[in-house]
């Protein structure tokens, strides 16, 4: 073991960085094919969220679009999206920036304050519409909802704004 205190010369510090150099410039110039996850991503399904929008607000390049209510239900999970959210919608190169805040309502009377965030993006191939949505709840019974990762997916329900949206395990 080399002591802490040994001086190392210039010529032997700049050849072991050159070494370091050329080690990491081998590992990083791997093609993505070769690299593997450690483990597959599994999820499970949370709920479905219906908004109901009002007309939006143009603001700019930011659109508010205020929510006026709606339902979501899922295992163990339903009630009612109460009135007086919104979404501000922000373009940004070529996509729609998302920022919702909403409050929910159990149907045995709990609150959850309801955030996401998300992307729109509109191309040849179709549309991508993906949320990530974070749980703060002072109920016990929903306490998990504040301890978890989701994602969510738009989906098509005449005249609402809909999302089907998994946890993460």
């Amino acid at each position: 073991m080399r002591n802490p205190n040994t001086r190392i010369s210039r010529r032997n510090f700049v050849r072991a960085g050159a070494a370091a150099l050329a080690t990491a410039s081998v590992v990083t110039s791997l093609p993505v094919s070769a690299q593997q996850p450690a483990s597959e991503l599994e999820s499970e399904y949370l709920m479905e969220l219906l908004l109901d929008g009002d007309p939006q607000i143009d603001t700019g390049h930011t659109r508010i679009a205020p929510l006026s209510g709606g339902s979501f239900s899922g295992p163990g999970l339903r009630g009612t999206v109460l009135p007086g959210g919104a979404d501000w919608i922000t373009q940004v190169d070529g996509h729609s920036s998302l920022d919702v805040r909403i409050t929910l309502l159990t149907d045995d009377g709990a609150y959850i304050y309801m955030t996401y965030k998300g992307m729109l993006v509109r191309s040849d191939s179709g549309l991508y519409w993906r949320v990530t949505p974070v749980f703060n709840t002072a109920s016990e019974k929903y306490v998990w909802l504040n301890h978890l990762v989701a994602v969510g997916k738009n989906k098509n329900v005449e005249g609402k704004i809909a999302y089907d949206i998994w946890r993460i395990l």
